[in-house]
């Protein structure tokens, strides 16, 4: 755990997205207690299952941006962060043909339509959050940590001028 949460760390602004899967039917109170004690800022699930066989835990997967499997082992091995910056140049536009193609190279398979983009918000306490808004029910607003984490906020708790921002970009989204 703590290899993930320091390749986290080294490559979630360079636009990796760690998402880790525990598959030994543990307790959820005892996945909150590592994922505390490691400080783990990326979204983990309980109980994953899916298409590709786990030979064994840990295991990482590593996906270009275009959803290829470039990877399949130990997240502790020499190969799996080669690959992840290698999936990283390409998909940042500073290797291969990426850059060269005309196309965006941001990873496009990631890609978020927030309601507000990451930002700073301030609530009535003058306490400040960084978030971006994902969407808006009535006054509770869905946020997005940078760690992908998401929570829900009353918006009438925020300051009046980030009321004022949330419902300029609403108005602009029901046009």
């Amino acid at each position: 755990m703590p290899h993930l949460v320091q390749m986290d760390r080294s490559y979630a602004k360079k636009g990796l997205l760690l998402i880790g899967a525990e598959s030994q039917e543990s307790p959820i109170a005892e996945i909150q207690k590592i994922v505390d004690e490691n400080r783990v800022k990326f979204p983990i699930t309980n109980g994953a299952s899916g298409p590709i066989d786990v030979p064994g835990i840990p295991h990482m997967f590593v996906f270009d941006t275009k959803g290829k499997l470039v990877f399949s082992g130990h997240p502790g091995n020499e190969e799996a962060e080669k690959a992840i910056r290698k999936s990283l140049k390409v998909a940042t536009g500073t290797e291969g043909d990426t850059a060269s193609s005309g196309k965006s190279s941001s990873l496009d398979v990631f890609q978020r339509k927030d309601l507000v983009a990451e930002r700073s918000w301030t609530n009535s306490d003058g306490r400040a959050l960084v978030a971006s808004l994902i969407s808006l029910s009535g006054t509770t607003g869905t946020f997005r940590r940078p760690d992908g984490r998401t929570f829900e906020f009353d918006i009438t708790k925020l300051s009046e001028d980030d009321q004022k921002m949330i419902t300029a970009a609403q108005e602009g989204e029901d046009k």
